[in-house]
Parts: structure tokens; sequence; C-alpha cells
């Protein structure tokens, strides 16, 4: 899994062996450390409701509708992910963009 931030979006990207993770109930569990002034530890859980951002700057969950998992299963191999618009309190809206690395599954249907 990698995850990039960026002004007011996030990026996830798994391959396919997370995707089948995630429809089986497990979590995608990472962490990135900052040097010596702290680690943020992130969590990719598939849920049976909306898309949700849960958490602190050092620890968050984002939780991925189940059902929006199984369409983008089935329309494997593609460079067209998932993307949903959080609404922001007092700031803009977080952009979550969620897709399946287009080589990974490439390679698998090529062997």
């Amino acid at each position: 899994m990698r995850v990039q931030l960026e002004n007011d979006a996030i990026r996830v990207r798994i391959d396919e062996d997370e995707l089948a993770e995630l429809l089986d109930d497990v979590a995608l569990l990472g962490s990135t450390a900052f040097g010596s002034a702290f680690t943020m530890r992130y969590a990719i859980d598939a849920t049976d409701g909306a898309c949700v951002l849960n958490g602190t700057a050092h620890e968050w969950c984002l939780e991925v509708p189940r059902e929006r998992l199984r369409e983008l299963k089935a329309r494997l191999p593609s460079k067209d992910g998932l993307t949903f618009d959080l609404p922001g309190s007092s700031t803009a809206a977080t952009r979550v963009l969620l897709d399946v690395d287009v080589k990974d599954s490439l390679r698998r249907r090529r062997s």
C-alpha cells in the first residue's frame, strides 16, 4: 500500500492482493516515520457504510464502502479507481482517491 498526501487529497494505491484482503475483512495497516519527530499510522478498512475518515494526524483510519471495492475489483485492470469527497468542518473538502496498481494487474493477467 502506498499513501500520498498532497494539499487536500489522500491517494491510496494498493495491489490486487491488498484489495482481496480488504474484501476478506482484513484491514491494511501502514506507517510513515517523520524522522524522530513522530510516526503517522494509518489503516484502510472496508465498511458497509459510507466512506469515512476518522482519527488524528498521527493515527487515522479510512473506511471504504465494501460494495464500491467489489465494483472496482470487477473492472480490473483499470486506471480509474474510486473517488470520494469528504466534507470538511471549517476547511476544504478532502478528496480521497483509491486505486489498484494497473501494472500489478496487467502483470497478473500476462502470467
